[in-house]
This record gives C-alpha cells, structure tokens and sequence, in this order.
C-alpha cells in the first residue's frame, strides 16, 4: 500500500465537470492506497449557473486581466506534507476562471505552493494555452514546479461546441438535442483520464517526475492543436484591449459598462463566425512558412520545455 503519498487537490466547478474528471483520474491512486485530501476553491458570492447572458459577459474583463473576487479561506495544515498538488482548473475567456485566478494570486496559496509539485488538470472547449501561460506565470512566481499537465477538451467541431457551450451555460442544457450534440467532455473522455492514473503513481513512488509530461502525452493527456495556436494568441491580445477598455466604465458587475459589453459580445461573435475561419484557411496556407516556430510551440507546451 501506497498510504505515505499524500495529494492535495484544489480545484473550483460549476457544473461538477471538472470534479468528475479529478475524481476519475485520482480514484485509481484511492485505490492503491494514496490519500486524496479535497479543497474547494469557493468565491463569495458565488458565480451563478447557468448564467444569463448579462452575468456571463461581466465575468470578461476580470477573466482576462486577472482581476480577483473573495474566495474562501482555505485551511492548508493539513496538506503541507502532501507529495503532490493537483490543481484544477477551467478557462474563462481564454483565461484561468475568475475562482481559479483569485486561488493562485493569494499570498496565503503562493507561500503553500513554494517548492511544491504541481499538477494541472483542465477541463475545456479546446483552447488552453494562453491560460497554461498564465498559470504558468503565478507557479514562478510562487516557486512552484508544474510537472504535468492534462487537457481534456471538447472533442466536437469548433464552431459546433461554441453553440453548443453557449447552450449550456447560459440555457442550462447539456444534453444531446435534435440539431446538436452534448456539450462538454465526453463520458467516454471523462472515464478515459484513469488511464494516466498509474504514470502519476510511478512518478509519485520513484520520486522523480521529470519524465511524467512525456508519459502523459504519450498515452494522449496533453494534445496541442496548431490550427488554433495563433488564433488563440491574437485573441488574447485583442480581449486584453477590450477589457481594459470595459474596466475604465466601471467595476465587475456595474451596469454602465454593459454597453461596452455588448459591443465585446457582438465582437466575439463576428471573429468566432467570420474572422475565424477565414483566419484558418489564412494560416493553413502559410503553415510551411510557420512550421518550425508551431514545433517549437508544441515542445514549450505540450513537453513544458519552456
């Protein structure tokens, strides 16, 4: 038995998917013995779900710029032996969730995190990197030591699993209806992440996590979609200059900047349905000429060479 190696996992979810995925990935190490110490990562007040379209667009500008909300007071005595963290996590507007961003620029969370292990588990449409960046930035920070990472993504059509979230978040609907699929990870997906469960359990009991990214990617943990790397990175950029635009009217929830929030909505739609494709055909073409930087920004992200 295994019972020395503790892992302490933070994660928040609104809709339980994230939870499901840790729990299928870490009940195969329950079961050998290890000890899974849960923290809920908890805003006050709470973030509503579904959301209307209203509450769901004020949630942009603080996404993307990392503005923090009142989270929790989290108890950490009872995990500083832990062996490993685990940290999960969705993106929000191409950024850590609000929750997720708050957790990790808390001085309390970065002098736990100095000198640990950490491993992230995201749950997502399909777009990650620009929020691994972000992340990645609060870990130095903290001195902390990222040694895997997992992405699991909606596996449909982009533009289908736009319609698709938006139906889910904001309507409340998950589920297959007559024109589109189920929303989200996949059941198959969320029960599959049990298979990176022995990697994790051999790195823990050799002590040596150099190699678990590799092995994770190997067996399909981490995939790193080129097509949209670019896209991603441009609208990151271009959400950085609404936001800050939206912020100069007023504070999160304030309803004098919902006007320049609307104009972000209509933006965001215009480049999901318009720019977007156009911009993938654009980039397809000029992939010769791309190809050795999208390797090099494949090993930085999927191998976390950078």
């Amino acid at each position: 038995m295994n019972s020395a190696y503790k892992i302490a996992v933070f994660y928040y979810t609104q809709t339980g998917q994230l939870r499901r995925i840790l729990e299928n990935l870490l009940q195969p190490l329950t079961e050998e013995g290890c000890v899974i110490v849960w923290k809920i990562i908890e805003p006050e007040p709470p973030f509503p779900f579904p959301w209307t379209k209203e509450s769901f667009y004020q949630a942009f500008p603080e996404s993307r710029l990392g503005i923090p909300c009142p989270v929790k007071p989290i108890d950490f005595s009872d995990i500083q032996d832990a062996n490993l963290v685990v940290i999960g996590y969705q993106p929000w507007f191409l950024s850590p969730s609000i929750p997720v961003s708050s957790f990790l620029q808390s001085e309390q969370t970065a002098a736990y995190l100095k000198d640990k292990k950490v491993l992230t588990v995201a749950g997502t449409r399909n777009m990650w990197v620009t929020s691994h960046d972000v992340i990645e930035e609060y870990f130095k920070k903290a001195g902390a030591h990222r040694v895997g990472n997992i992405v699991l993504e909606d596996k449909h059509n982009n533009y289908i699993s736009v319609l698709t979230i938006f139906r889910w978040l904001i309507g409340g609907i998950k589920e297959k209806t007559k024109y589109l699929p189920e929303a989200g990870v996949s059941e198959t997906d969320m029960a599959g992440v049990a298979r990176l469960a022995p990697e994790v359990l051999m790195s823990l009991k050799t002590n040596d996590f150099s190699s678990l990214q590799e092995r994770i990617v190997a067996k399909g943990g981490t995939v790193f979609h080129s097509y949209l790397y670019q896209t991603e990175k441009v609208g990151h950029r271009m959400f950085g200059v609404f936001a800050r635009w939206i912020v100069k009217k007023g504070a999160f929830n304030d309803p004098a900047r919902w006007g320049r929030l609307k104009c972000f909505s209509l933006y965001l739609m215009f480049v999901i349905f318009v720019v977007s494709p156009i911009g993938t055909v654009f980039l397809y073409l000029l992939y010769p000429l791309r190809h050795k930087a999208l390797s090099r920004a494949r090993k930085n992200y999927i191998y976390l060479s950078n």
